[in-house]
């Protein structure tokens, strides 16, 4: 027997079951995440600057809605007069600018990354267990 064959289908074999058994928990994690985080609509939002600050203002299906921003928030948005962001269906209050928030872009990322390894190294072990054959 070959001993650095069988070290390579043992660490093949050990990185496909983390692999896909942390991928498949990961994916629950990112599915129930999504699910609890619901719809998020996209607008159009007014930077309406006034005397006490600054301020965003959007129209949802319910009505009009209003979030102060600070200063720093104000400079990331390049103090434009308009700018694009998500609101929550459930809560209209609730916004982001980007579609799809961190917390489930990395649980996508980890899912994706571990099944990746999972499928990469299952492949590996199978080979390696042709090759001993």
């Amino acid at each position: 027997m070959n001993t650095a064959l069988d070290f390579f289908g043992n660490l093949a074999e050990l990185f496909s079951w983390i692999g896909l058994g942390l991928g498949l928990v990961f994916l629950v994690l990112w599915l129930i995440v999504r699910s609890v985080s619901g719809r998020w609509i996209e607008t159009d939002a007014e930077v309406v600057t006034e005397s006490g600050g600054v301020c965003l203002r959007w129209m949802s299906i319910d009505g009009l809605h209003e979030r102060s921003i600070s200063a720093a928030e104000y400079d990331q948005l390049h103090r434009a007069d308009r700018v694009r962001l998500f609101y929550s269906q459930h809560a209209p209050e609730r916004i982001r600018f980007d579609r799809i928030g961190h917390g489930e872009n990395t649980l996508r990322l980890l899912t994706v990354l571990l099944l990746g390894l999972g499928a990469v190294a299952l492949v590996a072990s199978i080979v390696v267990l042709f090759i001993e054959a």
